[in-house]
C-alpha cells in the first residue's frame, strides 16, 4: 500500500487513524480544508475541501485507500456519491466509511442511510463502520461535557434502555487494521464496548469517575424535540437527533459486539478506564474572574438544570441530593393545601419522605412535560406515573398517573420556594375506579 487519504483527520477518529497509520509505516494524506493550519504530528497534511471538488483530484492522487467521516451539509448524499464515483475513477481500491450506529433501521429515504448506499453501490472494496456513542462524547465541550462537570448531570433519552459505549481510538484501531490488511469487504460492522449501560448505570459511572454525584435525566421525545426547537436547531437536525434517541429506546444501542477485538486482536477499553484517564477535565470549570463569569453565564440555563436534577433526584428518591437543591430557609407549598407551607429543610425532608410512602417502593416515574426558566424562576410541568398504596388503596396499589406544575424561585443557585399545583383527588378516583 503506498498512500491512504484520512478524511476527517482531525476528528476525534480521524486523529487516531492518521497516527496508526504512520506508527504502521503507511503513508498518509491527512486531509484538511486548511492544510497549512494543520496541527497534527502525522501525515501530509494535503487540501481537501467537500464544497470543492477541485481539491479531490490531487487529494486522490496516489492513493489506495480512504477512509472517509461524511460532512455536515444538507446534500451529503449528493456529495459522498460524487466522490466515491471520483475515487473509483482515481483507482482506489479500499474504502473505510465512518457511519453511525442502527444505520440499518433507517428507511432508505432518509440521508445517512443513503450515504451508506452510495457506497455499497460501488465497485470498491468498501467496510461500513456503525459506531454506538462515543465516550469522548462524555467529556466533550460541544457534548455532554459542560452538563456533567458543571451541573452534576447528565440528560439523555433512552426509554430505559442501554448503551455500549465506545472509546473513539478503538474505532480508529479496526479503521487501521482494515485500511492495511483488508477484510470484512462489503461489510458494515456494529463497533461497541465491552458494556452496555443504562443511563442511570451510566451516571453511577460518571459520579464515581468524577467524585461527586451525577444524575441521569430521562428526557422524553417530545421535550427533547421543544428543547433543541429552543436553542435554535433546524428540523434537519432536530430530525436526525430524534432517530437516534429512537434508536435507543427500541434497544438497537444495547447489543455488544465482539468486532473490535477479533479486528485488532485487544478488547476494546472499559469506560472506567476512560473516565479515570479524563478524570480532570469531569471537574467543574473554574471560572478567571467571579465577576465576570457571574455576567457571562446563561442564568436561566443554569436554574434549568438545577431544576432537571431537583426532579431526578425526587424521582430516585434521593433525598440528599434532593435538599441539595434548595435553600436552608426554602417554603414549599402544595397548592391544593396553600395554607399549609413547609418551611425549612428538615421540615420538607419529612414531608417529601411521607409523600414518596404513599407510592409503592417509593418510587414515582416522571417525565418533564415542559420547562421553562428565566434568570429566576422555573416553571416545569411533569407527567407522574406511581402505583399508589396510601389510604384506601386496594393490598397490591393501584396504578395512578396524575400532571404536576412546580413554580421554583431560585436566587444563587438554590430554590428558595416552590409551588406545587396538582389534583389530589386523582388518588381517590383511581382507588374508586379499581373498587367500584
Amino acid at each position: 500500500m503506498s498512500q491512504v487519504l484520512v478524511i476527517g483527520a482531525r476528528g476525534k477518529t480521524g486523529r487516531h487513524v492518521v497516527s496508526g497509520l504512520v506508527s504502521r509505516g503507511v503513508s498518509v494524506k491527512a486531509a484538511s480544508r486548511n492544510p497549512d493550519e494543520f496541527v497534527g504530528g502525522h501525515g501530509v497534511p494535503t487540501r481537501f475541501e467537500w464544497h470543492d471538488d477541485s481539491t479531490w483530484g490531487s487529494a486522490l492522487d496516489g492513493v489506495d485507500a480512504v477512509y472517509l467521516v461524511k460532512p455536515e451539509s444538507e446534500d451529503v448524499v449528493d456529495v459522498v456519491t460524487q466522490f466515491v464515483s471520483r475515487m473509483q475513477d482515481a483507482g482506489v481500491r479500499r474504502l473505510v466509511l465512518l457511519s453511525e450506529c442502527a444505520t440499518e433501521t433507517r428507511t432508505d429515504e432518509v440521508a445517512e442511510r443513503r450515504a451508506e448506499l452510495a457506497v455499497e453501490a460501488t465497485s470498491l472494496d468498501w467496510t461500513i463502520l456503525r459506531p454506538s456513542w462515543f465516550m469522548q462524547d462524555l467529556i466533550d465541550d460541544d457534548f455532554f461535557g459542560p452538563m456533567v462537570r458543571d451541573d452534576g448531570i447528565i440528560v439523555m433519552t433512552t426509554g430505559g434502555s442501554a448503551t455500549a459505549w465506545i472509546d473513539a481510538r478503538d474505532i480508529a484501531q479496526v479503521a487501521v487494521e482494515l485500511l492495511i490488511s483488508g477484510g470484512s469487504s462489503q461489510q458494515a460492522l456494529d463497533l461497541t464496548g465491552p458494556q452496555a449501560l443504562t443511563l442511570s448505570e451510566l451516571a453511577d459511572h460518571l459520579s464515581a469517575a468524577k467524585g461527586t454525584p451525577v444524575l441521569g435525566v430521562e428526557e422524553t421525545v417530545a421535550d427533547a424535540e421543544s428543547r433543541m426547537r429552543r436553542d435554535g436547531y433546524d428540523e434537519d437536525t432536530v430530525a436526525y437527533l430524534t432517530r437516534i434517541a429512537v434508536s435507543i429506546i427500541e434497544g438497537h444501542t444495547s447489543t455488544v459486539t465482539g468486532h473490535v477485538e477479533s479486528i485488532t486482536g485487544h478488547a476494546p477499553r472499559t469506560l472506567e478506564s476512560f473516565l479515570a484517564e479524563n478524570e480532570a477535565r469531569l471537574q467543574p470549570s473554574a471560572p478567571t474572574d467571579t465577576s465576570e463569569s457571574v455576567e457571562q453565564t446563561d442564568l436561566a440555563a443554569q436554574n434549568e438544570a438545577l431544576f432537571r436534577r431537583l426532579v431526578a433526584a425526587w424521582a430516585r428518591s434521593d433525598f440528599d441530593a434532593l435538599l441539595d437543591c434548595f435553600a436552608d430557609d426554602m417554603i414549599y407549598t402544595d397548592m391544593p393545601f396553600h395554607d399549609a407551607p413547609v418551611v425549612g429543610k428538615p421540615a420538607f425532608r419529612r414531608h417529601v419522605t411521607d409523600y414518596n410512602a404513599l407510592f409503592a417502593h417509593g418510587h414515582v416515574d416522571t417525565e418533564l412535560v415542559t420547562v421553562v426558566s428565566t434568570d429566576s424562576h422555573v416553571v416545569g410541568e411533569l407527567s407522574c406515573r406511581a402505583v399508589y398504596v396510601g389510604p384506601g388503596a386496594p393490598t397490591d396499589g393501584v396504578p395512578v398517573h396524575w400532571y404536576a406544575t412546580l413554580v421554583d424561585t431560585v436566587v444563587d443557585g438554590k430554590v428558595t420556594s416552590e409551588h406545587a399545583y396538582f389534583d389530589p383527588t386523582a388518588f381517590a378516583n383511581a382507588v374508586q375506579h379499581v373498587t367500584a
